[in-house]
């Protein structure tokens, strides 16, 4: 043990922090002391001195000498010493005082660098580790805190051994991991391997390991495995981010619309050109790639002074964006948009990087808008309709041309004076509640009439609309659309009077009617008696004769004259809907003609109705469709056959009814088949009739909202087919059934 006397010498003068080493020796040097010598440079001989203490067997002797060698060191700069011993004793002391000092600096220089490593391992994130080459899988490592903090564990909580790291590797990693370790073993090649770990957490990480071996120079067997493990989880996720943001730079820069590139203006080469200049200019980006002059080449000669023009700007560093055409490979023109950004170095221009937008769509759009505007505004300018447009204050801002040359008044007389003062008094209550509708009802057009005064004290009638726009940031008044309705407004009072004059007209013919059928019809009618009474009075041919001529044109007159009361009663008359019962009808029509072929071949007239259904109809007008067409074929039958008919067939059914008259007469030639149903038209002189059957037939049967059809030809007889809405059902929606 040591002196406690020494202990305390040495805890005064030394202090308590000294390593074992020295402890050792102050021992020995209380356990033994002797004599010893200075080396002939005056200085201790260590190895000796050490030797002599460790035999000393004289602690008091050896205590003495160093407790006066402690109070020497007391003194300041080297008192004088006294004695050959005590400077043998002070040397040392001073030795041993050094040499703790010595050992203490190294400990700490280690201990800081150990501090110092620590540091840096942790900021790179970089841990080392050490291990035996024969150590099983369970025995001790060396792991740095770093390593320890990489595999989620704080530092010296675990013991490090190959399990604890194996069962940390990712599983799909293990199996790379170990086959790189066995190819390390056999090569003895420092390794290096990128793999996941599962941290303690369950955190998962990408690491880097790095290992080496040491081997023995003489056997050449390896000593001690040495290395690093690298968390590099950030990196790689910087670098996946880095890789997926070129990648997506590179889809976009090869899938956007526009076309990118980049020209070398120092050695005059393009150095890339984006996979869109084949859709913009027709030629691939090797083409460009080949001759970089090609984006000047399809430039349209016309506008190639545009970018020449940007020269100077674009030598200076600043940056321009230009429209102008180009000539695409398939000969089409287009509009481009190009945007330069040039780059400079030293003042001079070394890189230019430019994107080109095909434009042509926007830029054609843009001119049809620009026609249409223009179109729109000479249309504006040159219609007959007048516009205006008034403020919230209802002060013009805006009359066309058309509202000039309507009022006869200048832009500077109309543009920002107040409607008010182009009214009348008695117009201002119009206006105002005009006014106080468009308020109430934005974008909601406001009928408007009247009369405006013109410059020269005249009016003009005027009809129109405004319209609440207020809320359009494009139009934000009143916009009013007029026309000039002065002549129609005329006109409208010509017509009134004309109606006025029309009723009167038709009053008058209306008693000329009645006067026709009561004052004209009632004499012949006493004619026809006459006639009738006469020709039973005498015997005489040429008499019988006479009357006969005479009793065919009274009928021929009586004829005529019943063909004007139809034609004036359909033309005039509303449509009766009364249910017709077409069997009594056509009864009434056979009795009515049955003797209308005296003096002619007697005609058969054959009835056929199918059916007996209701039908609505106008009855009286039935009639006289029937009556014409019966005696028309009866009139004009073949006289050179024996049989001669007309048949008339009624098809009923709950819309229409289908009237069929058919005969076996002289027939129509087609070529007369458009005019026969003219007023007064006669295929010939000789016919009989007035001229007008066909003709009322025609009316009658339009104004039935009926159809009809002919069949006919010379020589083959007549059909006429009609049909007729039944106005009890729904009618067809093109009205009619043939």
């Amino acid at each position: 043990m040591l002196n406690k006397l020494l202990q305390e010498q040495i805890k005064q003068h030394l202090g308590t922090d000294h390593p074992v080493e020295l402890t050792c020796l102050f021992e020995s040097i209380s356990d033994s002391y002797n004599h010893y010598q200075l080396g002939k440079d005056g200085k201790a001989d260590i190895d000796k001195l050490k030797k002599e203490i460790r035999e000393s067997k004289d602690n008091n002797e050896l205590l003495e000498t160093l407790k006066e060698s402690i109070n020497i060191l007391k003194e300041e700069d080297g008192a004088a010493l006294q004695s050959t011993e005590n400077v043998q004793v002070l040397q040392l002391a001073r030795l041993l005082k050094e040499e703790t000092r010595n050992r203490r600096d190294a400990e700490k220089q280690k201990l800081q660098h150990t501090a110092h490593l620590n540091a840096c391992q942790k900021i790179v994130h970089i841990g080392s580790w050490e291990v035996d080459a024969l150590a099983k899988p369970n025995d001790p490592h060396f792991w740095s805190d770093e390593t320890f903090r990489i595999m989620g564990y704080d530092p010296g909580s675990i013991a490090p051994t190959y399990t604890t790291f194996f069962n940390a590797v990712h599983p799909d990693d293990r199996l790379p991991v170990i086959t790189k370790l066995e190819g390390y073993y056999k090569t003895r090649e420092p390794y290096e391997i990128e793999h996941r770990l599962i941290a303690k957490d369950g955190t998962e990480k990408i690491v880097r390991s790095i290992g080496e071996v040491i081997v023995d120079e003489e056997t050449k067997e390896p000593i001690k495995i040495f290395g690093s493990l690298q968390d590099i989880t950030h990196r790689k996720k910087i670098e996946n981010e880095l890789k997926n943001a070129h990648y997506e730079l590179k889809t976009l820069f090869q899938n956007m619309q526009e076309a990118f590139y980049s020209i070398d203006m120092n050695a005059n080469v393009v150095l890339q050109m984006s996979k869109a200049c084949e859709e913009i200019y027709g030629y691939s980006a090797d083409d460009f790639l080949k001759n970089v002059d090609l984006l000047m080449d399809v430039i349209l000669e016309e506008d190639k002074h545009l970018i020449y023009n940007n020269y100077p700007a674009m030598n200076a560093g600043e940056s321009f964006k230009q429209e102008y055409r180009i000539l695409h490979k398939n000969g089409s023109l287009r509009w481009v948009e190009g945007r330069i950004n040039p780059t400079l170095k030293d003042g001079k221009l070394v890189r230019l990087d430019g994107v080109t937008a095909d434009i042509t769509k926007r830029k054609m759009t843009e001119i049809a808008l620009k026609e249409n505007e223009l179109k729109f505004r000479t249309l504006i300018e040159n219609g007959s309709d007048g516009i205006a447009v008034t403020d919230e204050k209802l002060n013009l801002t805006f009359v066309s041309n058309s509202m000039l040359r309507l009022t006869g008044n200048t832009v500077e007389e109309m543009i920002g004076k107040s409607v008010y003062g182009f009214f009348p008094q008695e117009d201002m209550e119009t206006l105002n509640q005009t006014s106080k509708a468009l308020f109430d009802h934005p974008g909601v057009p406001a009928p408007i009439k009247g009369k405006f005064p013109k410059k020269d004290g005249t009016f003009f009638s005027y009809e129109g609309f405004v319209t609440n726009l207020l809320h359009d940031p494009c139009i934000h008044g009143f916009v009013t659309n007029f026309h000039d309705v002065t002549e129609r407004q005329n006109a409208e009072e010509a017509l009134k009077a004309s109606n006025e004059e029309l009723k009167k007209t038709n009053t008058e013919l209306d008693r000329f009617v009645y006067s026709v059928s009561h004052d004209l019809r009632a004499p012949l009618a006493s004619i026809l008696g006459a006639i009738g009474y006469a020709e039973t009075e005498t015997a005489e041919p040429d008499m019988l004769q006479n009357l006969a001529l005479m009793k065919r044109s009274a009928q021929k007159l009586d004829g005529f004259i019943v063909d004007i009361l139809n034609y004036s009663r359909n033309s005039r008359l509303e449509i009766k809907q009364e249910k017709v019962d077409f069997n009594d009808l056509l009864s009434d029509v056979k009795n009515n003609l049955k003797y209308m072929g005296s003096g002619h071949t007697s005609v058969d007239i054959r009835i056929n109705v199918n059916k007996s259904l209701p039908f609505y109809s106008d009855k009286s007008r039935i009639s006289i469709v029937l009556n014409n067409l019966v005696s028309n074929s009866i009139r004009y039958c073949n006289p050179n056959i024996t049989d001669p008919f007309v048949e008339v067939t009624v098809e009923l059914s709950d819309s229409t009814a289908k009237l069929v008259v058919k005969d076996n007469g002289i027939g129509i030639d087609k070529k007369f088949h458009d005019k026969i149903f003219n007023m007064f038209y006669r295929l010939s002189k000789k016919s009989e009739g007035s001229g007008l059957g066909l003709y009322i037939v025609k009316e009658t049967v339009e104004k039935l909202q009926g159809s009809f059809n002919l069949e006919s030809e010379p020589g083959k007889g007549t059909e006429f087919t009609i049909c007729i809405p039944n106005n009890n059902t729904q009618i067809d929606d093109d009205g009619s059934c043939c």
